[in-house]
C-alpha cells in the first residue's frame, strides 16, 4: 500500500513520515518564509505525496503549528525546586532552542505576523503559550515558597529573561546555541539580575 492510499481502520500513523514532514516544514519555512510555504513545497522536501499531507492537516497553519510544537525548544518540564534553578534552566532551554532550526523558524513566524497579522497572529499566540505556561508555573511555585513577592508579573519576568537570551542569540558572534560553559554563565547572570530587580 502506498503512502497516499487511504488509511484503514486502526492503521497506525506513520511516525517516520511525520518526522520527515516536520523537518521539511522547518526547512521550507526557513528558506521561503510564509509566502513560499505551501503543501506542495513541503511534500517535495519530505518526499511524500501531497494527498498524505491534506489527509492529516487541514491547512498550512495547522501543519506549521504542529511542526513547531513537536520540535518545541521548551518541551522539557521545569521544576528544580527553586526559582533561581527554574529560571536558569528556562534561560538555557531558550538559548539552545534559539540555536536550533525550530527556534529560528519561530522567530521568523513572529516577524511574518507583523506583515500578515490576519493569517499568523493566532499562530504566534500558540507558539508563545507554552512558554508563558511554563513561566507562570515557575512564578506560582516561587510565590508559594516565598521566593518571589505576591503580584510578581509573569509576563515581565518572561520578557526580561527571554529578551536577554534572545539578544545574545541574535547579536553575539560567540553564540553557539548550546549548553557551553559561557552559555550557562550568561543564563546565571541574567537570572540573578532579574531576581534582584524583582525582589
Amino acid at each position: 500500500m502506498s503512502e497516499d492510499s487511504p488509511r484503514g481502520p486502526g492503521r497506525p500513523r506513520d511516525a517516520d513520515m511525520e518526522d520527515r514532514v516536520y523537518t521539511a516544514v522547518l526547512e521550507v519555512y526557513w528558506e521561503t518564509s510564509w509566502r513560499g510555504f505551501t503543501f506542495d513545497a513541503v511534500a517535495r522536501q519530505a518526499k511524500v505525496g501531497r494527498a498524505a499531507l491534506y489527509r492529516r492537516w487541514a491547512d498550512k497553519e495547522e501543519l506549521l503549528v504542529q511542526a513547531l510544537e513537536a520540535r518545541s525548544p521548551l518541551s522539557t518540564p521545569i521544576d528544580t525546586g527553586s526559582v533561581r534553578g527554574d529560571l536558569v534552566e528556562l534561560a538555557e532551554q531558550l538559548a539552545v532552542g534559539y540555536g536550533e532550526l525550530s527556534g529560528l523558524v519561530s522567530l521568523r513566524v513572529t516577524l511574518d505576523a507583523r506583515v500578515n497579522p490576519d493569517l499568523l497572529s493566532h499562530l504566534t499566540d500558540t507558539l508563545n503559550q507554552s512558554r508563558l505556561v511554563t513561566a507562570r508555573r515557575i512564578v506560582r511555585r516561587a510565590v508559594a515558597r516565598g521566593e518571589l513577592p505576591e503580584g510578581t508579573s509573569t509576563t515581565l519576568l518572561l520578557e526580561l529573561v527571554t529578551g536577554a537570551v534572545l539578544a545574545r542569540a541574535l547579536f553575539s558572534q560567540a553564540y553557539s546555541g548550546s549548553r557551553t560553559t559561557a552559555a550557562v554563565d550568561h543564563s546565571t547572570v541574567v537570572v540573578d539580575t532579574v531576581l534582584r530587580a524583582l525582589s
